[in-house]
């Protein structure tokens, strides 16, 4: 079977799919797919541990207001380049095993209200070039350097509506960013030193509604193309 999108699962998440039986996905390796969606489906996460095994033909996939805590296993031969996972339950950014689908090129991690940490680091990445963590409730410092280890085509980062984030001003794993979004989140460096020198290339910048303060002369310094 050959399909360009296939959606499980219930569209309206005022009624959940109850009857999730387990072994479905399975059923998966039989189909080819440009996009998989698993939305809304009570007891799908406990049967996503080979999710990716069946569904990583898929070039697109969307998993949307599910339990899972963590990412399934991720084979090798992984042909994902786009991933959302919106209204998940990790509690930490799940960058070790996100850097296994190699072909990523974008990745959204949004509305997740127990996302908190952002202690592993993507690596390896060298597709990647969107990133979206906005709307979580991430508290994080040494941004963002350290988070991004040879991932040299990251463009867009967005961490807007989240909840405390350090910027150290080190840019320099994600120097080639045109698109940075802050917007609603608390900061804590820009205003009183240059933390954007690195940032050459950005064309959008959105600090707003983040309690900056400016006190330096210099605080967009480096900002040539804005």
């Amino acid at each position: 079977l050959q399909v360009s999108r296939l959606i499980l699962g219930e569209f309206d998440d005022s009624e959940r799919l109850q009857d999730f039986e387990r072994g479905i996905l399975n059923g998966l390796c039989q189909v080819q797919m440009e996009e998989f969606v698993l939305i809304c489906s009570s007891g799908a996460e406990d049967d996503t541990d080979n999710l990716f095994h069946c569904a990583g033909n898929a070039s697109t996939i969307r998993l949307v207001d599910l339990g899972i805590e963590e990412i399934p296993q991720v084979p090798a031969w992984s042909k994902v380049k786009q991933l959302e996972c919106k209204k998940c339950s990790f509690e930490d950014v799940p960058a070790q095993k996100l850097s296994l689908f190699k072909e990523l090129r974008v990745l959204r991690i949004t509305q997740n209200h127990v996302l908190k940490n952002f202690e592993q680091e993507f690596e390896g990445l060298s597709d990647l070039e969107v990133i979206d963590l906005s709307e979580n409730r991430l508290t994080f410092s040494r941004c963002c350097s350290p988070q991004f280890l040879n991932c040299p085509n990251l463009k867009h980062l967005n961490l807007s509506f989240n909840s405390e984030i350090r910027l150290t001003g080190d840019f320099t794993n994600v120097k080639n960013l045109l698109y940075l979004d802050l917007q609603h989140t608390t900061l804590f460096g820009p205003g009183s030193y240059p933390v954007f020198l690195s940032l050459q290339r950005l064309i959008y910048l959105d600090i707003s509604h983040t309690k900056t303060e400016v006190k330096s002369q210099c605080t967009f310094c480096g900002l040539n193309s804005l």
